[in-house]
């Protein structure tokens, strides 16, 4: 099934659909699909067009798996908009990014988030607010592995996205301060160890073990 573009932008949408099911894609001209201000915009009309349209499984990866191959998804909010931002911008624009995890959140449906290269910063929030969260494991020859990080403070910026909340309750205190306060970056087999990711797929597995997901019936775990 060819994926459909839902939302062209600087970081677009692309989305495959099935009859209660559907499988968004993350697609940048860089690869690094930031989360820009109209990219929250539109993906909070999506998760609300999907949600009643009646989907009990939705999938969040870079684009590129749907074809069979990708690579990151997503480096995190844009810096240069960020740092553009005053006392009265940072409100709104945080908002918008917590609208997005609280929908991957909801009850109704089962989520998964696809992490693959580098998710880091807002990327990161955004990977860890799937209910289910895969890591895809580097090629044979160890590259296109995962980078699990979230640098923020590095640049004296305090994310606004809910990050700070949803890893302490995934990872406990210790987990959360590896990430936010000592800057680990982690690959897949970390992710896995610390249970930031349930699972770890091949790449050459990704399409067929995300297809068969979707199409399952009732919770996963």
């Amino acid at each position: 099934m060819t994926p459909i573009a839902w939302y062209e932008g600087r970081t677009s949408l692309d989305v495959r659909r099935g009859a209660d099911w559907a499988w968004i894609g993350l697609r940048s001209g860089d690869g690094l699909n930031r989360l820009h201000s109209d990219l929250l915009m539109a993906l909070d009309r999506l998760f609300i067009d999907l949600r009643w349209s009646g989907v009990r499984r939705v999938a969040l990866s870079g684009s590129g798996w749907m074809a069979g191959r990708g690579h990151h998804f997503s480096a995190g909010a844009d810096l240069h908009e960020v740092g553009a931002l005053d006392a009265v911008s940072a409100e709104p624009f945080a908002r918008r990014g917590q609208r997005v995890m609280t929908h991957l959140l909801w009850p109704g449906w089962r989520s998964l988030t696809l992490i693959s290269g580098v998710a880091m910063g807002g990327g990161c929030d955004l990977a860890l607010h799937g209910q289910e969260r895969w890591a895809v494991a580097a090629d044979a020859a160890g590259k296109g592995g995962l980078r699990l990080a979230h640098p923020a403070a590095k640049h004296g910026i305090l994310t606004g996205f809910g990050g700070t909340v949803r890893l302490p309750e995934l990872l406990g205190r210790e987990g959360a301060d590896r990430l936010f306060r000592a800057f680990e970056a982690w690959d897949e087999d970390a992710a896995l160890a610390t249970g930031a990711v349930h699972r770890k797929v091949l790449p050459e597995a990704v399409a067929t073990a995300v297809g068969a997901w979707l199409q399952q019936d009732g919770p996963s775990l």
